[in-house]
């Protein structure tokens, strides 16, 4: 069965890209353009991972990372933004995230990252690093 990624971020341009980069890897990729829509495709569509961008209209990423990690506490988030000071690396982390790429990221970067965190076992309880 196909993982399923959720890619939460207001341009289309960079979803198209990274969709299409997860897709060509065998991925199922839904997309959600704002931090409500998010929280409602955890419900329908229940993604495996989700790499959400910060900033957004309406409501920033943060409602959204903490949002969904108060739904699913296992579930991995990978923040994706040009956000890229240390103190905004570790508010990302505060609030709930997995990981924290930078943009422009690396395409094998991104990848590895994914796979990692698709195959590691939840219940290991080892921490991130």
């Amino acid at each position: 069965m196909k993982k399923k990624i959720l890619i939460v971020d207001d341009d289309p341009h960079h979803n198209q890209i990274v969709g299409d980069l997860l897709r060509a890897e065998g991925y199922d990729v839904e997309i959600a353009m704002d931090s409500p829509s998010a929280v409602h495709k955890n419900f329908d569509f229940k993604p495996d991972l989700v790499l959400l961008d910060i900033m957004m209209p309406r409501f920033d990423g943060t409602t959204a990372c903490q949002a969904l990690r108060e739904l699913r506490p296992d579930l991995p988030i990978v923040i994706v933004s040009a956000k890229d000071a240390p103190a905004d690396i570790v508010e990302g982390m505060d609030w709930g995230a997995t990981r924290y790429i930078t943009k422009p990221f690396d395409h094998l970067h991104l990848l590895e990252t994914v796979k990692e965190l698709l195959e590691r076992d939840p219940s290991g309880g080892g921490t991130e690093g």
